[in-house]
């Protein structure tokens, strides 16, 4: 990952036999050096999610205030200039200055990228944003964040590079201290479930060598994923790559329902064909959120498919860009059709019902790819066959499937 100096942030021991507190990225690491494409996805996320949640959930808060969490802030750039997170969400907050107040806390522990982090956030604080960069381990800076986070929103970023906060730190901590209210104590989390540390330590299971690490590597996943569960999981895959899938998907319906929670899970790769970099997990106690969410995840796709494109050279007879709007609209094609298959195999079982009631059905097959503008289409395109009464006009949440 590009935002992190910790591999794990348990002090215990990593694969490479090294203890985690003595190991650290810092801003020269290559990580930080140039955004790759997995990077683009996540931030395009962050940035078209943060406000949309802010401006809604902040209305219910005093002063419109919200409270954002950076959990592995890393320097906040890459050294090209290009934002990292911390630098995208001073952007959002300076956006909604006039009518939200985004308090940004960002946790950083490697010394290096520390300074850099706490040098863009005093520029934040002189254009008169509210930002605050903590040095150490996010379990050591959790309870003064929540503390301060009392009786507002809160949404926190979870970016480790390798394992990150517990699972009992996760649910127990940050969502057990909060309660499980929305509205003006709304807990949203966006998390990394790295798919390369599930590799990596899930091939200890089947390897015949017993290293000195091995035992606490082991455990430190037990305690990132709420138990021991995950290790039948990984054995009884055919492969690493379903291994992945199943733990990640284990991992997150875990923990929404330990708070209570709906959850979306994103693959991310760094190109389309390599294997899955990590997962994005984003858990959120309210239907609003995991619409929000899911737009904001369509959109962010659209940028990273864009970031895959080969760079341009004139010694090419093809460049990909001058095709990519056309692969685009092949694709929304491709997912209005299922979203119509979607939504008659519903109508089959159930006769009528709300578009928002049923969002994960109607987006299946397509879920994170396809959004609202696809949705309306799809609707669209069935009430000019007669083959419903709904126009597909108004809010698509809203939108009520009925017989012609």
């Amino acid at each position: 990952m590009d935002e992190s100096d910790e591999i794990f942030d348990d002090p215990v021991l990593d694969l490479s036999g090294e203890s985690a507190g003595e190991k650290e990225l810092d801003s020269s690491s290559p990580f930080f050096v140039s955004k790759k494409a997995a990077a683009v996805l996540k931030h395009a996320i962050l940035k078209q999610y943060v406000v949309p949640f802010a401006s809604k959930v902040g209305r219910y808060s005093p002063g419109g205030r919200v409270v954002y969490v950076d959990g592995y802030a890393g320097p906040g750039r890459y050294e090209d200039g290009t934002p990292g997170s911390p630098s995208l969400i001073l952007n959002s907050a300076a956006r909604i200055a006039d009518f939200r107040q985004l308090d940004c806390f960002f946790i950083e522990r490697g010394r290096k990228s520390y300074r850099s982090l706490s040098t863009l956030v005093e520029e934040a604080r002189g254009q008169g944003l509210s930002a605050y960069a903590l040095r150490g381990r996010v379990e050591k800076h959790l309870d003064e964040v929540l503390d301060r986070a009392q009786g507002a929103p809160l949404f926190a970023f979870l970016d480790p590079f390798g394992l990150g906060l517990s699972f009992d730190a996760l649910t127990k901590h940050l969502f057990g201290s909060r309660g499980w209210a929305t509205g003006r104590l709304a807990t949203e989390v966006l998390l990394n479930f790295n798919a390369n540390a599930v590799r990596r330590i899930g091939g200890l299971l089947t390897s015949p060598k017993d290293t000195p690490s091995k035992p606490a590597t082991l455990q430190a996943m037990d305690v990132a994923c709420g138990g021991p569960w995950w290790r039948d999981e990984y054995r009884t895959s055919r492969d690493p790559a379903e291994a992945v899938e199943r733990i990640a998907d284990g991992f997150a319906s875990r923990v929404g329902k330990a708070v209570g929670a709906g959850y979306w899970t994103i693959e991310v790769r760094n190109r389309a064909h390599h294997q899955i970099a990590y997962h994005l997990v984003h858990f959120s106690r309210h239907r609003d959120g995991l619409w929000l969410f899911g737009e904001a995840a369509s959109l962010a796709q659209v940028e990273w498919r864009r970031a895959c494109l080969p760079p341009r050279n004139e010694d090419m007879l093809f460049d990909a860009a001058d095709t990519f709007d056309e692969e685009e609209a092949e694709r929304a094609k491709r997912w209005v059709n299922r979203i119509r298959q979607n939504i008659e195999d519903l109508q089959k079982q159930l006769g009528v019902f709300s578009i928002g009631d049923r969002q994960a059905e109607v987006l299946a097959g397509v879920l994170g790819e396809a959004r609202e503008k696809h949705i309306r289409a799809a609707v669209k395109d069935l009430y000019k066959e007669g083959k419903t009464g709904c126009k597909g006009v108004g809010d698509v949440r809203e939108l009520r499937i009925t017989p012609p």
